[in-house]
């Protein structure tokens, strides 16, 4: 009796120590919450996001998994990176990452998945421009 709870034992800690480095089988997700007015160019990299503001109105307020951010804009249409995102955007296979929105009236398109070339880092445009005013836009990205 002793040897199977052992076994079972070293069973469950194998199982563990798999579940921790796999991430447990689950994806990993970040979800942004923001007004945009025009259009604007997010970039994820890492424990970092910032913008690439292309027109119109620049974001003021940003929910990053919950958490507020107000992006600095100095003169330029890019703002200081917000660092410390959690969970880190650092998706094993780059073909599991999914930009998908969740409300918000134009398109949020993909116009770069990460790459050697760009850093590793994923850019998305959302885009406004077609309808006068501001929309509330949700973004969950998962990998």
């Amino acid at each position: 009796m002793k040897r199977i709870n052992h076994v079972m034992a070293v069973v469950l800690v194998g199982i563990a120590v798999l579940a921790l480095f796999s991430g447990g089988g689950q994806r990993r997700a970040l979800t942004i919450l923001m007004l945009v007015d025009g259009s604007d160019v997010v970039k994820v990299n890492g424990n970092k996001l910032w913008i690439e503001h292309e027109q119109y109105l620049r974001p003021q307020r940003i929910l990053l998994n919950g958490k507020l951010w107000i992006p600095q804009w100095a003169t330029t249409n890019v703002c200081a990176p917000f660092e410390g995102l959690q969970p880190p955007f650092a998706p094993q296979d780059p073909g599991k990452i999914k930009v998908s929105k969740k409300a918000g009236r134009g398109p949020v398109t993909v116009t770069e998945m990460p790459s050697a070339e760009n850093d590793e880092t994923l850019a998305f445009r959302i885009d406004d421009s077609a309808q006068p005013g501001t929309d509330r836009y949700e973004i969950r990205v998962t990998w």
